[in-house]
């Protein structure tokens, strides 16, 4: 409590602070049940941070929140403004690639006109599935410079 005045009085939130040191010092044993009691007893009557100060003076310095090792093994983040490589992903390669999602829906949709065809004997039906080819086909050239 260094930033503070012996003076000044402390809040509830203080107050807690310390009843939580003596409890971890009660249960690491630093402090036996009379003197634990003791300071409890004393800690709930006193009011300014110099009179907080000789309750824990003996008491090693309050725990902390340690980083796990498995974030203290990572490096440290980019400076602002700069961007760390990505490493690139290969994505899906042939019709896949160019269509992207769309590509099984427009071949389901051959594979059913041609099975409609085959199930007629021969007698094939008009190719509805230009509809799909079409603007699947647009995207798949839109998309065939560009890079991912």
């Amino acid at each position: 409590m260094p930033q503070y005045q012996p003076h000044q009085r402390f809040t509830e939130a203080d107050r807690d602070k310390i009843a939580g040191r003596l409890r971890d010092a009660f249960a690491d044993g630093r402090l036996d049940q009379p003197e634990f009691s003791s300071r409890l007893d004393r800690l709930y009557s006193v009011q300014t941070y110099g009179e907080l100060e000789p309750l824990v003076r003996d008491l090693p310095p309050a725990r902390t929140y340690q980083t796990p090792a498995v974030v203290q093994d990572r490096k440290p983040a980019p400076a602002p403004g700069e961007f760390p490589e990505r490493k690139k992903q290969d994505g899906p390669k042939g019709l896949a690639a160019l269509g992207g999602g769309f590509t099984p829906v427009v071949v389901v949709n051959v594979v059913i006109w041609f099975v409609i065809g085959v199930a007629n004997g021969g007698n094939w039906p008009h190719f509805w599935p230009v509809w799909l080819l079409i603007p699947w086909t647009l995207f798949a050239l839109s998309n065939r410079g560009k890079r991912r």
